[in-house]
């Protein structure tokens, strides 16, 4: 699936870089098509806690954005998420959240 950052994006360490080459990696994609090949029923997945900064929040804005749907937090409601802008990043120190939760789409 084209939303995977790449591995060396991952391992960067470097949130600027993450948010400017995976919105990169976005822009080249049709979201129509992607929401199309994910279905209405899929969960995007990742590792991160509730509004610590991760491509999943990432992916669900750029979706609202192009699409002008709402992509919600699994057990939060939307606004509740904090911008991925102004969300903490895991290596900003310890941010602290809730637990992990996947978004319904």
């Amino acid at each position: 699936m084209p939303l995977a950052p790449p591995r060396w994006l991952l391992k960067a360490k470097d949130p600027e870089l993450f948010d400017q080459e995976y919105r990169k990696q976005l822009a080249a994609l049709d979201a129509r098509q992607v929401a199309e090949e994910l279905g209405p029923n899929a969960i995007l997945l990742c590792w991160e806690s509730f509004n610590v900064r991760c491509h999943r929040r990432l992916v669900a804005e750029w979706l609202e954005e192009k699409l002008g749907i709402v992509v919600p937090e699994l057990l939060h409601e939307r606004s509740e998420s904090i911008p991925y802008s102004e969300q903490p990043s895991k290596w900003d120190g310890n941010p602290k959240s809730a637990t992990q939760l996947p978004m319904t789409f």
